[in-house]
């Protein structure tokens, strides 16, 4: 009786670890791998990991920093790194000779990896910060008003685009910026740990930061922006009941208009 207990219980056990390490096969085997490249990291590909694995598709996918083209080919995407733009393969560099893609949509700034990724994933993740359908108007109302008071300068540092056009010196120094914070993130020479391994640490650091103030500035406009956009369309439809010229609007309610 105990030896065919015994025996049962073995295999009760046996099956359960086989599920087990079935499981941990399974999953290991489904998590996307997203390589970016290594050394000096930036500001955008620090947003374009982050946009990404905000994704259903890539959620939480695994970052691998490499150069090597050998093993770029291997993965399931490649952000910043490669020299290839091809959406169908999930490939966002924006360096290769004759590359001029931009937003569209009135936008006219020459896209970096963080604007690339945006452009073709944006929708659903706002729709999914916004737990609203991706065709709910909000939702696209809101991946322009971002690409434009976030990502496109992003774009825009990056590829060395200037705010103005001018020739005159800068009046001061100004290393507040979101991408001069995530540069500071970067190992220091001092440092005795030139490690791959800390290297990777401190580029998850960035992917955080980046992404922290990216989800601020799609909540802000989702929280604040929107409801103060439909009080002031309010105001135009009924811009004629304040006076029939049409040029004197009444907001109904203190709020930003920009």
């Amino acid at each position: 009786m105990f030896g065919s207990r015994g025996l049962c219980c073995s295999r009760i056990w046996n099956r359960s670890l086989f599920l087990k390490r079935s499981s941990n096969f399974r999953a290991s085997f489904s998590t996307k791998r997203v390589g970016t490249h290594n050394g000096t990291f930036h500001c955008d590909e620090a947003l374009a990991c982050f946009i990404l694995r905000r994704s259903n598709r890539f959620s939480d996918a695994q970052i691998v920093r490499t150069r090597d083209h050998q093993v770029l080919e291997k993965l399931d995407a490649a952000l910043d790194v490669g020299g290839v733009y091809d959406p169908q393969s999930e490939r966002y560099d924006h360096h290769q000779k004759g590359f001029s893609e931009v937003f569209g949509l009135g936008f006219n700034t020459k896209l970096s990896s963080a604007g690339l990724v945006y452009k073709h994933y944006g929708l659903e993740i706002i729709s999914k910060e916004l737990r609203l359908e991706q065709r709910h108007p909000d939702v696209f109302r809101l991946f322009l008003a971002v690409y434009k008071n976030f990502i496109e300068a992003v774009d825009a540092l990056d590829n060395g685009i200037h705010q103005y056009d001018t020739d005159q010196p800068p009046r001061y120094v100004n290393n507040t910026s979101l991408g001069h914070r995530i540069g500071r993130l970067n190992l220091d020479w001092i440092e005795p740990d030139q490690s791959s391994a800390k290297e990777d640490e401190a580029f998850h650091r960035a992917m955080e930061l980046a992404g922290s103030e990216f989800l601020e500035c799609v909540h802000f406009h989702a929280k604040s922006w929107l409801p103060a956009r439909s009080i002031v369309m309010e105001c135009l439809t009924k811009r004629y009941d304040i006076d029939s010229s049409g040029e004197i609007m009444k907001l109904s309610k203190q709020c930003p208009v920009s």
